[in-house]
């Protein structure tokens, strides 16, 4: 079966810092969420899930800011493996904040590593709702097409992609073993190409 190269999970913005100071919110609260936050970016998923579900269990959080810390600990457990956690914090995320692209792409990332596909096309397809010009839902959006064996849907979206984005290797690699899939082996070819102008180092099935 072809592996498709899905962009990966896109961090959440956040100023923990400035937060701190903005409100009157209790310092052990925003302390272990900052410290959180810093455990993700070293990539210490362990601590940062226990820090920042510290922090969420504390309720000395400002509640317009919840929704940042439920995906900072979704981004944690998808790391983790852990994906129905994930799912379940990026979920949260959106109750709180419905518009919240990152979130929702980042659930569609995490129902697409658990194979529910369906759920992840319609979590990408929000976060292009919010933001149309989202290259990565578009690519793995594509990605989760060409599983469910809709060859046309991948191929849209890899295009539509590549014209938001044309500049990203892992677009041209997908969708050139898309053409592969249609049986348009030159198209495909210069789909892979295209891969190794942008990245040389890139693998394709040319090498």
């Amino acid at each position: 079966m072809r592996r498709f190269r899905l962009s990966r999970l896109l961090a959440a913005a956040c100023a923990v810092t400035a937060l701190a100071v903005a409100h009157a919110a209790p310092a052990g609260g925003i302390d272990q969420a900052k410290a959180g936050l810093d455990a993700l970016a070293a990539g210490d998923e362990a601590k940062a899930v226990t820090l920042l579900t510290d922090a969420i269990d504390s309720n000395e959080l400002p509640e317009e800011k919840a929704p940042l810390f439920y995906a900072a600990r979704g981004q944690a457990r998808a790391a983790q493996g852990d994906y129905p956690a994930a799912v379940e914090d990026f979920s949260a995320a959106l109750a709180k904040q419905p518009r919240d692209a990152a979130a929702a792409y980042n659930l569609g990332n995490a129902h697409y590593a658990m194979r529910q596909y369906d759920q992840a096309i319609d979590d990408y397809s929000r976060a292009l709702d919010i933001d149309v010009t989202n290259a990565k839902a578009l690519n793995n959006r594509g990605a989760a097409w060409f599983k469910k064996g809709n060859l046309q849907s991948a191929m849209a979206n890899f295009t539509l992609a590549l014209a938001v984005d044309a500049e990203d290797p892992d677009i041209f690699l997908n969708r050139g073993k898309v053409y592969e899939a249609m049986g348009e082996p030159e198209k495909a070819r210069e789909d892979f190409l295209q891969v190794k102008r942008l990245d040389p180092s890139a693998k394709t099935p040319l090498d």
